[in-house]
Formats: C-alpha cells, structure tokens, sequence
C-alpha cells in the first residue's frame, strides 16, 4: 500500500465519532453540609464529568436533612438503593467513603441574643419616653433555638401596648422573611420618669390642683397609663381616693361635671326637622355625653336626658 492510501485510512480513522461516551463517576465525601431539609447526591459526592446530566443526577434526593444544628449519618448502600429505579444511575461508577455524616447548618439564637435584641428594641423605643431611663431584667428567658439557614430578621412585641407595665416581649423570628417560630421573655421593665403623683391623699370628687399634685421622679415599670403633664389634669376631678404618694393614672380622673345636681338646664326635643325646648331641673350631676334624669318643668314629669354641654340637655322623641 503506497503512502497515499496509509494517509486515507489514518484520515478515516481520525473524523470516526466516538461510540463510547466517559462514564460517570460519583465520589461520596466522609463529611458534608446542608442549608434546606432535604440532602440531594451532589450535597454528598463530587459527580464526574460536570455536565448537564451529572448535574440532573445530583439533584436527586437520597434522604431528609436533620434538624437545624444536628447531624446524621447515611450508608452509602442505603444512598444507591435510593437512586437505583433512577435511569441517571445507571451504570455509575461508586467510590469513596462507606458512610457520609450530614450535618445541617443553622442560626443559633442564644440566651444573651435574645436579651441583647429586648435592650435593643427598648433603646430604639426610648424617644417615647424622653425623660426616662428604661431598664428591663430578665427573670425567665428560653433556652437557646437552633433556627434554619438564612438571614434571621424579628419583630418584638411587648405584653402591654405601649411598653409601661409590660412583664414579657414575644420575639417573632423570621429567616428569609418566613416565619420560624417564637420566644417569649419574661422579666421586671423599670422604667424611670417624672410623672404626678399625689402630694397628699385625694379623696373621690376632690379637685385637682397645684397643690395636691406633685412631679416625682418613680419607676414606672408597673403602672399602666401614668400621666406626666400637670396642665393637663388641672381642674378634674378625682374618681376615686388615691392615696398621698401614688403615681397618677388616667382612670384615677375623670372631666368635672358640666351640669350640676339642683341646675335649671335647657332641655331640647328634636324629632326629625322640628326642635322644641323647654326648661327643666337636672336631679343629677352629669358630664358630657352622660345620661341624666331631669324634672320638666312644664309637665313636671321626670325625663331622661342627654348632657350636650354646660345647662343644655337634650332628647329625642
């Protein structure tokens, strides 16, 4: 055979396709981390070669991830009996470590973390309170959590609407913006101000005064609703005996009445466009918006009414 036929047969048998494709190899690691609740191939082996169908093979699942911060172990054996009704594990060759252990990455939320997050929210909240000093101690605090992967993010809710006298914060956490559960902390909020309080024993009906009323620097902690601006309750009148040295809340006042007991007050009858008045005596005190029996005068019959303002009643009819 000459020259020129030995170049065609090498030249033939150069461009012939190959018929035998690489086979795929799936090392498996002694150790290995996941992120979600599930362990796929490729979490616990190196696949060979890197294509589009090794990459479908190491999607598939072969066993649940343990929970958040734990570990487990996985036979190998067990691995492949998983994945053999699978058509892309056909014809694998298997090598490596006998047993892999899968530890499952997470976010650990310690006891201090959740007592640094409530001094948090309480510094962020202080503008509230401009003139107080806020200080909470916990007593109670759960136990450490072990939350999935991702970005931990958490809204606090205090056990009282507006802080003052609340005696726990709920944590709600969330990772990724899903929630992840909760955590409640239990302890004693001091919170420090100048508030009113009474100078000396107020008595029901007794009148509020600068005399009898005084600013004192107390904790607050546990009292709902306290009141911090004197011009504000001048003139009410006090609901029920508070004795000298007691903080000041809002149900320990209430408006003075507008009509008193004795009073000749107006009295106006609307029924649809008409409007009638007539005079009557009130036989209660009332404030308003307060229902009030009073005498008419012109019927002298006893009639309930309703206070609008200073010496006007009305009703409906």
């Amino acid at each position: 055979m000459n020259n020129i036929g030995l170049f065609l047969i090498s030249c033939c048998l150069f461009l012939s396709p190959l018929s035998v494709a690489a086979q795929v190899t799936v090392q498996f690691k002694a150790n290995a981390v996941v992120t979600g609740p599930k362990i796929v191939l490729a979490d616990i082996a190196i696949i060979q070669p890197p294509d589009s169908e090794t990459e479908t093979l190491g999607q598939l699942q072969v066993a649940t991830a343990p929970a958040p911060g734990k570990t487990k172990e996985l036979s190998v054996v067990t691995v492949i009996n998983t994945l053999r009704n699978h058509p892309e594990a056909a014809d694998v060759d298997w090598q490596g470590s006998q047993s892999i252990v899968v530890e499952r990455a997470g976010v650990r939320l310690t006891k201090e973390r959740m007592q640094e997050m409530i001094a948090t929210y309480l510094k962020e909240n202080a503008a509230i309170f401009p003139s107080a000093e806020i200080r909470f101690s916990s007593i109670q605090t759960p136990d450490e959590m072990m939350l999935p992967a991702g970005t931990l993010t958490w809204k606090i809710t205090p056990s009282r609407p507006g802080i003052v006298g609340s005696t726990s914060f709920t944590i709600a956490l969330f990772i990724d913006g899903k929630p992840s559960g909760t955590s409640t902390v239990r302890g004693r909020l001091e919170l420090v101000a100048e508030v009113l309080t009474a100078a000396t024993t107020l008595h029901k009906g007794d009148v509020v005064t600068t005399e009898n009323v005084v600013m004192q620097r107390q904790n607050i902690g546990g009292v709902s609703n306290p009141l911090f601006v004197r011009d504000d309750i001048l003139g009410k009148q006090v609901a029920r005996t508070v004795a000298a040295g007691t903080i000041l809340k809002a149900d320990h006042l209430v408006l003075p009445p507008v009509i008193k007991e004795g009073e000749m007050v107006k009295i106006s009858a609307r029924k649809g466009s008409m409007l009638l008045t007539t005079n009557g005596l009130a036989k209660n005190d009332g404030r308003v918006g307060e229902t009030i029996s009073v005498k008419n005068i012109s019927s002298n019959k006893l009639i309930y009414c309703r206070v609008d303002g200073p010496g006007a009643v009305s009703v409906e009819f």
